[in-house]
Parts: structure tokens; C-alpha cells; sequence
């Protein structure tokens, strides 16, 4: 199988164009892994998954926090790689009120799926709004910084993947569907705590939890926060994947 390689670039341009039209994309472990494990995809290179869901093949890749991490991790895709859709993925932070932890927002190329976030929403009881998901360079960790990033860009949520993913997609891929598929983490009044570490080494976790004692409170309600936006965003993806045929 060709996906068995140790180096994504031993693809060539038609094998990924045949094998994996639908490219997903997640910043951290701790999105990408729920949802390679709720479709069915396999880690056979180092964060990446591969597989079917819903008739479709699927290459799901964890890319790191932020712009620079994304587009390092694009940069080690196959050359010239032809995918027909693009989704951007994972959590981001509500700049509206009534968005509330486990809320799907969904941004991008809509046209031919309000019907279906709508009626996928629906059938899980779940809250998805179609609205804008701006772009940040740096977390937004408290309801000050958010409110003021809301009033600056108007937009209903805020990550730090979406717009480069999408320059980067349109750039590479121009006939390709992008969209952008969130679970709302931190509510506009939450606080995140602070220089919590961008990496997932585990022993970094260790060192920052000992060392901030003042946080752990901060910190379990975000552990908690991040369990109920995982769920949600798995199960709508998939629902979304599985159900709603082609995209076009």
C-alpha cells in the first residue's frame, strides 16, 4: 500500500489526488488523535492518519500550533499534492456571547453545505453557526484581549490555523473547497491560563502544573472544557463526512 511509506514524500501527485481528495487538518494532539480515532484513520507517518470515512479517502495531518508550524508541517507534503476539499479543524475561542464550549462554527466555502451543518447539527443536538473565524498570532487568554479581537474584526470566533490554511489551500489547490469546521474551548468571558506551553510534551505540562499552583483551578475547568469540545467535534465531522455525500 502506498501509504505504508516512512516519508510522505514518496507520494507522487496522482496517488494522493486518487487516495486522499479530502485533506483535514488539526493543530494538536489532542484534536487530531479523538478524530483519527473516531474515523477510522491509521497513523502510519508520524501525525499523520490515513484512511476511508463516509466513501471518502481521507489524509488527516497534525500540523502544531499556529502559522509557522502549519505551514512547516505543509511544506512536508508531496510536492504539487491534489486535493479537492481542505478542512481546517479543531478548537477555537468564542468572540460572541451566546457561543458556548461544544458550539460548532463553521466558516469557508458554505454555499453548498448551510443545509447540511444545519440539519448535521440538528440530528446531534448540537449549536453550529456559519459565521467568520478570524486569525490570531497569539492566544487571546483573557475576556479583555477577546473582546477587544472582537470589535476589531466582528467575526464570531478566533483561531490561529484557519486563514493561513486557507491562503495556503487556494494557493496550491485553487479549484479545491475549503471550509473550516471549530468546537468552541474558552467561552468569551473564560480565561485560559496564562503562558499555558504550545508544546505537548508531556513533562512540560508536568513542570508548568507544579509550578503555578494559582492555575490549577483555571487549568481542571480547561480539562474539562476541552473533553466536551472533542466530543463535539468528532461527532459532527464524522455525522458531516458520513452523511452529506460529496460536498458539491
Amino acid at each position: 500500500m502506498p501509504f505504508m511509506t516512512d516519508s510522505p514524500r514518496a507520494f507522487q501527485k496522482e496517488t494522493v489526488s486518487q487516495m486522499f481528495p479530502t485533506l483535514i487538518c488539526a493543530a494538536t494532539a489532542w484534536e487530531a488523535r479523538p478524530i483519527a480515532q473516531a474515523l477510522n484513520l491509521k497513523e502510519t507517518v508520524s501525525d499523520s492518519f490515513f484512511g476511508k470515512w463516509g466513501g471518502r479517502s481521507i489524509l488527516l495531518v497534525k500540523t502544531g500550533m499556529g502559522e509557522a508550524a502549519l505551514n512547516k508541517r505543509l511544506s512536508d507534503l508531496p510536492e504539487k499534492s491534489v486535493f479537492s476539499r481542505v478542512i481546517s479543524t479543531g478548537f477555537c475561542g468564542a468572540l460572541k456571547p451566546e457561543l458556548l464550549t461544544g458550539d460548532i462554527v463553521c466558516d469557508g466555502d458554505l454555499d453548498s453545505l448551510s443545509e447540511k451543518i444545519k440539519k448535521t447539527g440538528d440530528a446531534l443536538r448540537l449549536k453550529a453557526y456559519l459565521s467568520s473565524i478570524a486569525h490570531t498570532g497569539e492566544v487571546l487568554y483573557s475576556p479583555k484581549l477577546k473582546k477587544s479581537f472582537a470589535e476589531k474584526t466582528g467575526a464570531a470566533a478566533v483561531d490561529m490555523e484557519t486563514a493561513p490554511l486557507k491562503s495556503w489551500a487556494k494557493k496550491t489547490n485553487p479549484d479545491c473547497e475549503f471550509i473550516s469546521i471549530r468546537a468552541v474551548l474558552d467561552c468569551l468571558d473564560d480565561s485560559l491560563p496564562a503562558d499555558l506551553p504550545q508544546s505537548e510534551n508531556f513533562i512540560s505540562f508536568i513542570w508548568y502544573f507544579l509550578s503555578h499552583p494559582l492555575s490549577w483551578a483555571s487549568f481542571g475547568k480547561l480539562y474539562f472544557k476541552q473533553k466536551k469540545a472533542a466530543k463535539a467535534l468528532v461527532q459532527f465531522l464524522g455525522h458531516l463526512l458520513e452523511n452529506s455525500g460529496d460536498f458539491k
